[in-house]
């Protein structure tokens, strides 16, 4: 780590949640961290905080919520997950107030969430009564990207012949339901887009990523983005993540309850995407697959071009799918995902931590 300071065993905690569900997120964020601070200054708890010592969560409930009857006083919140779905302004159980007013200092990935927080939408409406002060908010890009970056730089740039899909909805479960999950559309694309999974399967090398609460394996989606030209997504983690990779992302909106998910978080990042249709969002099936077919030409090349190539062995380097994104994801993305230190974002994620561990009430 590239850090002028040298901090003290135990300087920072990390609270972890308990269950499985988040559990290989979890161990991928604060492994990401840990490899960039001093050897020994890292100490685990597992719903509990260390007295004197920051306190890193990536769940904003976590303790925080009177409904949970065992508080967590960490001090710092990163979220696990990119995606906003109003995630910091998450309000209190009882009082009603954002559980972000409780926090220290908040980790955010780019200046769309510190605008929100600071002088946005989200501050001007009394509901929210926000009241972090803008040296509490710490702009540190998205540390998940790291090592996705560096797949993709290292990666096989060989071409394939036809498009590779993933199709990574985020997870139906109903807030307040714990587990309980919807079966009819929701607006996730799961599992409305289900139904299609076996005709995109015999038109493309299409592979599927559900949310880690709607199947038993839990590993992160992660290298499956570098994996694939193009994302089926809809409003989660994923979507952010692809756009950051150069990736274009498809929205099916015929498949989702999209009228909710614009209306029941009208402030988030996700309402105005919809709302403003910023990246591809065909109407239907038919639709979807014309712009993928659209991609695969610009990527892979038409079917005579792909077979002269094989036959003289000619190698030609891929087109990059950035400029695929569609309408307005450039600027976005670059609004949402601070590009500053794209790459090294665990390390700007630890100095940060590192600096907040030399102030005077956490030396421990």
């Amino acid at each position: 780590m590239n850090n002028e300071f040298e901090l003290n065993p135990g300087a920072i905690n990390f609270c972890w949640r308990y269950g499985k569900t988040y559990a290989n997120v979890q161990e991928q964020i604060f492994n990401l961290i840990e490899a960039q601070l001093t050897p020994g200054s890292v100490t685990h708890t597992i719903e509990d905080a260390v007295a004197g010592a920051v306190n890193l969560s990536l769940f904003i409930r976590q303790g925080r919520d009177n409904d949970s009857g065992h508080r967590v006083p960490a001090d710092v919140i990163l979220a696990h997950g990119i995606a906003d779905k109003r995630y910091f302004f998450t309000q209190d159980s009882t009082t009603q107030l954002p559980l972000a007013n409780e926090y220290e200092y908040l980790l955010v990935p780019g200046m769309w969430h510190v605008n929100r927080i600071i002088e946005g939408s989200y501050r001007k409406n009394p509901h929210y009564q926000i009241t972090v002060l803008q040296e509490q908010v710490k702009n540190v890009g998205w540390l998940r990207l790291d090592p996705l970056l560096a797949e993709a730089t290292g990666s096989d740039s060989e071409p394939h012949h036809r498009l590779r899909v993933l199709w990574a909805p985020t997870h139906n479960v109903i807030t307040g339901t714990n587990e309980k999950t919807v079966e009819e559309i929701a607006p996730s694309s799961f599992p409305g887009f289900k139904k299609h999974v076996k005709q995109m399967a015999a038109r493309y090398i299409f592979r599927v990523s559900l949310h880690p609460r709607n199947r038993e394996d839990r590993t992160p989606t992660g290298n499956q983005l570098v994996w694939a030209d193009v994302i089926v997504s809809d409003f989660g983690t994923m979507v952010y993540e692809a756009w950051a990779l150069g990736k274009p992302v498809i929205f099916p909106r015929w498949a989702m309850d999209v009228d909710t998910l614009i209306n029941r978080n009208p402030l988030s990042a996700e309402s105005y995407i919809y709302r403003n249709r910023i990246g591809l969002h065909p109407e239907s099936l038919e639709e979807m697959q014309e712009m993928l077919d659209q991609i695969q030409q610009a990527l892979v090349g038409n079917r005579l071009t792909r077979l002269v190539k094989r036959i003289s062995r000619v190698k030609t380097k891929r087109k990059d799918g950035s400029d695929l994104r569609g309408f307005g994801v450039e600027k976005f993305i670059a609004h949402y995902v601070d590009p500053e230190r794209r790459g090294h974002d665990a390390a700007r994620t630890a100095e940060v931590l590192a600096e907040i561990a030399q102030l005077p009430q956490y030396q421990i």
